[in-house]
């Protein structure tokens, strides 16, 4: 029983919370001008949000067009900018696996310079730390092959959209 009062309690906080707190991003004027930008600056409301964000310049380019007309299907996010048209998809989500994979590969030439540095003459650790080195740079010099190999079948063999450029 317990629980299900919890579950009523929260589901009427949640409704309360999207009914009652006002949304800044979009925010229609009696003009029907929106006075902030998608990015939550606020340009004629200087006491509201005097100055821009930090990242408003590649937000402001993600979401819109030179002309300032907001581009469709285009979204800022943590990750940077994500479409969903498929062309520019495939890009941002090879961009983000990529990045990833070589973070983890530098994050492991680091920790094997830290297994090697660290090793105090245990001839086992040594070995460890060079094959972890090793293996991780090896790890690099494949991911910078398959964005080449990736980048060469999928626009260069199968005129793939997204895959060039």
């Amino acid at each position: 029983m317990p629980c299900k009062k919890l579950l009523l309690l929260s589901v009427i906080c949640y409704l309360l919370s999207v009914i009652t707190i006002p949304a800044f991003a979009e925010t229609p004027t009696p003009t029907g001008i929106p006075t902030c930008d998608l990015c939550g600056w606020c340009p004629p409301e200087p006491t509201l949000n005097p100055t821009k964000p930090a990242n408003w310049d590649q937000c402001y380019s993600c979401l819109y067009d030179a002309t300032g007309q907001e581009q469709r299907g285009n979204y800022y996010t943590v990750l940077g900018c994500l479409s969903t048209k498929p062309e520019f998809f495939v890009q941002s989500i090879l961009s983000v696996v990529f990045g990833i994979a070589g973070g983890i590969a530098f994050l492991a030439v680091l920790g094997g310079s830290a297994m090697v540095l660290t090793s105090a003459g245990d001839p086992e650790k040594l070995q460890n730390g060079k094959e972890m080195i090793i293996s991780s740079l090896l790890g690099i010099l494949l991911i910078v092959f398959s964005v080449f190999l990736v980048r060469f079948i999928g626009f260069d063999i199968f005129r793939l959209p997204g895959f060039g450029g």
